[in-house]
């Protein structure tokens, strides 16, 4: 190679140089770029959000269904209290959101017979209200059956046998069992 086709070559190489240099150099194209990778990034993010919501990955918009609704069967509604299988029972009936709640509760969970089952009747409920009064009237018969407050009932078959309607008289029974 002679001197003049090496200049030509550096020359060349030398504008080579220079045009990538331009292309990059130049603060709006960097910018641009810059906001074109933001841009692609951004997109792929929102989409991945999208898609993973979507089908319920996340649980953003999901019910929790982790609760499950159990039913006691202890609980018995008063219109119903006849209709156990056992020939011979008790019914403990309170209300449950009384102060008192908690003291029932426990009288109810230290109950130890084997021999009678021990049913109990959330007084506040909504089901029951036809069979609250001013005073507790001790019934078999439905229709006339009241509660004016915490009563226990033993039954047998579909009759009330005995009754305790004072605070007293009910844990006085509990205590001696």
């Amino acid at each position: 190679m002679n001197k003049k086709q090496m200049i030509k070559e550096q020359k060349k190489l030398k504008q080579q140089r220079k045009e990538a240099e331009v292309l990059f150099n130049d603060d709006k194209e960097v910018f641009n770029v810059f906001k074109i990778a933001i841009g692609v990034l951004l997109f792929i993010g929102i989409v991945y959000a999208g898609i993973n919501i979507f089908n319920g990955n996340w649980g953003i918009f999901t019910k929790d269904n982790k609760k499950t609704t159990e039913i006691d069967s202890k609980m018995l509604m008063i219109g119903n209290m006849f209709n156990k299988e056992d020939n011979e029972y008790l019914v403990f009936a309170y209300d449950m959101s009384d102060e008192k709640e908690a003291f029932y509760g426990a009288l109810i969970n230290n109950y130890q017979d084997t021999t009678k089952s021990l049913y109990y009747v959330d007084l506040s409920s909504g089901f029951n209200t036809n069979f609250i009064g001013e005073k507790t009237v001790i019934s078999s018969d439905l229709t006339k059956l009241k509660f004016g407050g915490a009563a226990l009932l033993s039954i047998k078959g579909d009759k009330i046998i005995k009754s305790y309607t004072t605070e007293k008289e009910i844990v006085d029974f509990f205590s001696q069992k």
